[in-house]
């Protein structure tokens, strides 16, 4: 019978609109509907103080997968990407820092500082983690392959100690196999510790530590940098794209319901009470939200629903947004102008020892003693951002728990913000008197006015036993469900977290198979092990002593920069 659209999509989150735009290239008409005011989900851009704009949730752009961005021709509806100067400042407890620059020599000469054999191990370490991604990257944009499949390929290529290492360490004991300064081995613990529900010592997140640090900007691997206008540049791109192609997306309108009849779906109910029907219906929510809430009960099978709600959703993060009049003056600098360390990504108090007591304080439902700060300054290099005089400033915080014991995010949440400022202050002091307004943003508000649940902004544990072909369960593996025709597409799915737009493209790519009648794709088999030429040329030279050494030197020569950005290319 007819119906209002071929698909409807349940959320305008980033997925949810890379969904939308491969449907509609296809020639489906499609309707996204979004519950809030505006596009992004957590990629988004709000004016959260008056006059003056914030990245709400996601904050980096370097794991969009740039096939997206050149087929949906991103560039074409406004997106542009961007780098400071410096990728990264990380500011230690001693007062010591590390500036982590876009040029490889640059970084290196930054190591030696701080331990000049560690200095040759980071690159040994990088050349180790490229050729992990380049065993795993193929699978992002094609359907999930089984665990198994996916062991093959590194065993195919003789890297199955690289699969262990990568894949089931802790980040602590995979550090640890490479350097020896604690400084260094604090600030990359960072990326492991994202949107988890662990520590340094639990074993699995190295993975996560790989996923966060494999990302590419301009081909260039293991970097990342901005969108001009925030995060929600992104999704604003992806709308517009979505719409130049027919798509309609609604905002404020709120799903209440996935319409089901005799195990198919039919449409949505809206909270208004308005039905429209399609063909197709997607949803963009973690799959908890999605099976557990969007269904009527009684729909899936007791076991399905139990399954479902085991999925692993602890590990939340908050952001505090401050409007400032003047930058931070971190230590051990002599003023507040404008520099390297406020252009990327600025990590303050990196400590193992801290990251293990979070997680402590996490699986006790309290706050740990002191907070590892990342912070973001956009404006000093966007000043559409912010008026004249001012700048915008966002902290995270990661490790937390979803919820509190005995009490709750919004009885404690100014308090806890109070705490996240004083230390902050010990890097800043210059800050106490600048700080013109805050907005808070806890793992509640994640939960409630973003619609995640427990505030896991990846909608789910990123560790084995929900990857690849499990994720989130292998019931629900390619991005199909028990019930026909009802679809997941968002970060629940695979390949995972992040603004990266792999979960919407496969999800699209699976439902038009099934419109069009195709045959469900077969297993995939091991992908091709050769890496690119130069990339195999590095690995051959960086594989004997004497080549460690000419690689070394080279690597870190200036005159020699456009030859190591050019081996260290994916594409």
């Amino acid at each position: 019978m007819p119906t209002d659209y071929d698909a409807v999509i349940i959320g305008a989150g980033h997925n949810g609109l890379v969904t939308a735009n491969y449907l509609a290239r296809a020639g489906k008409s499609v309707l996204v509907l979004e519950a809030r005011d505006l596009v992004g989900g957590a990629c988004v851009t709000e004016e959260l103080i008056p006059g003056s704009k914030w990245s709400s949730c996601a904050f980096i752009a370097g794991l969009l997968r740039p096939e997206i961005i050149t087929e949906l021709e991103l560039e074409k509806y406004g997106l542009e990407l961007y780098q400071g100067d410096a990728l990264s400042f990380s500011l230690f407890r001693d007062g010591t820092s590390f500036t982590m620059w876009k040029e490889t020599d640059r970084t290196l000469r930054e190591l030696e500082k701080l331990n000049k054999k560690d200095a040759q191990a980071f690159l040994d370490f990088g050349i180790r983690l490229q050729r992990f991604a380049g065993l795993v990257t193929p699978y992002l944009l094609k359907p999930p392959p089984e665990r198994s499949e996916v062991f093959a390929a590194f065993e195919a290529a003789g890297e199955q100690t690289l699969f262990d290492e990568f894949t089931l360490l802790s980040v602590r004991d995979l550090l640890d196999r490479y350097f020896e300064d604690e400084r260094l081995k604090s600030m990359l613990t960072f990326f492991g510790m994202v949107s988890i529900f662990g520590g340094p010592s639990t074993p699995g997140t190295a993975y996560t530590y790989g996923h966060h640090s494999w990302g590419e900007f301009n081909g260039n691997f293991g970097q990342f940098g901005m969108a001009r206008g925030g995060m929600g540049a992104i999704s604003e791109a992806l709308a517009a794209s979505a719409r130049a192609h027919g798509a309609t997306i609604r905002t404020s309108a709120p799903v209440d319901r996935v319409l089901v009849e005799r195990g198919v779906a039919t449409g949505v109910r809206l909270r208004d009470g308005s039905v429209i029907t399609a063909g197709q219906v997607f949803s963009n929510a973690d799959p908890k939200r999605s099976l557990l809430q969007l269904l009527e009960p009684g729909v899936l099978a007791p076991k399905l629903v139990r399954d479902v709600q085991n999925i692993d959703t602890r590990g939340s993060m908050a952001r505090i947004h401050l409007l400032i009049d003047e930058l931070p003056q971190y230590l051990p600098f002599t003023d507040a102008a404008e520099g390297p360390q406020h252009h990327g990504h600025q990590l303050l108090g990196p400590s193992r020892e801290a990251f293990e007591e979070a997680y402590e304080a996490q699986r006790r439902g309290t706050f740990p003693s002191t907070f590892v700060i990342e912070a973001v300054t956009q404006s000093v290099t966007d000043d559409t951002l912010a008026p004249a005089g001012q700048h915008t400033m966002t902290l995270g915080i990661q490790q937390l728990p979803s919820e509190l014991t005995g009490t709750t995010w919004a009885a404690e949440k100014e308090k806890w913000a109070d705490l996240v400022l004083e230390d902050l202050f010990t890097y800043a002091p210059n800050l106490r008197e600048h700080i013109l307004d805050r907005v808070i943003i806890t793992p509640d508000d994640l939960h409630n006015e973003y619609l995640i649940t427990d505030g896991n902004i990846f909608h789910g544990s990123m560790m084995l036993d929900q990857l690849f072909g499990a994720r989130p369960i292998p019931e629900l593996a390619n991005y199909r469900t028990p019930v026909r025709n009802y679809y997941l597409c968002g970060s629940g799915t695979h390949p995972g977290g992040g603004v990266m737009g792999a979960n919407g493209h496969n999800a699209a790519k699976a439902a038009l198979a099934d419109a069009d009648g195709v045959a469900p794709a077969a297993p995939l088999r091991p992908v091709g092990t050769r890496a690119p030429w130069q990339q195999r040329m590095v690995g051959t030279l960086m594989g004997t002593r004497p080549g460690r050494w000419f690689g070394y030197q080279a690597a870190r020569q200036p005159a020699l920069r456009k030859i190591t950005a050019y081996a260290a290319r994916v594409r």
